[in-house]
């Protein structure tokens, strides 16, 4: 069995996040250099509640299933759509609170070579899972990296 590697993206897999973070909290806090700001409240929803949230949710898959979930490919697309679609639109979360979450998150999956959906990022990390769910943006640069890691390791073995 080979060991698995440190980092499961590659550079632009890792730059695309990170370029997608600050995007996101640009954004969050309103998209313009004269008046950005990011109000505390957006701020403890991004930063508290939601990733308490998901820790909370993989706490309830860690009880259910003790390997990695893995929700990729189209089902698990759609519904990583569906969850986004309702946190930006949803009063509680707001547009703000949810885009400071996944900028961090992003943040979080960059620096940890994190593969999948931001979104798991919080509760991997905290729980020590690997859970991943398929993710519109990153999966396919994701999926291309490690087709070229997998060529380049062929080629050389």
């Amino acid at each position: 069995m080979m060991a698995k590697p440190a980092r499961e993206i590659g550079p632009v897999g890792t730059a695309a996040r990170i370029l997608t973070a600050l995007a996101l909290f640009f954004i969050a806090g309103g998209a313009t250099f004269s008046s950005w700001a990011i109000d505390l409240d957006e701020v403890l929803i991004g930063l508290v509640a939601l990733p308490a949230v998901v820790v909370a949710l993989g706490l309830v898959a860690q009880r259910f299933a003790p390997g990695p979930i893995r929700l990729t490919g189209p089902l698990g697309i759609a519904l990583n759509l569906a969850v986004i679609v309702a946190l930006i639109a949803n009063d509680a979360t707001g547009p703000e609170g949810a885009l400071i979450f996944y900028g961090a998150t992003m943040l979080i999956a960059a620096f940890r070579g994190q593969p999948g959906c931001e979104a798991t990022a919080v509760s991997n990390l905290v729980l020590g899972r690997d859970d991943q769910i398929g993710c519109p943006m990153f999966e396919p640069i994701d999926e291309l990296e490690a087709h070229l890691r997998r060529r380049q390791t062929a080629a050389a073995g």
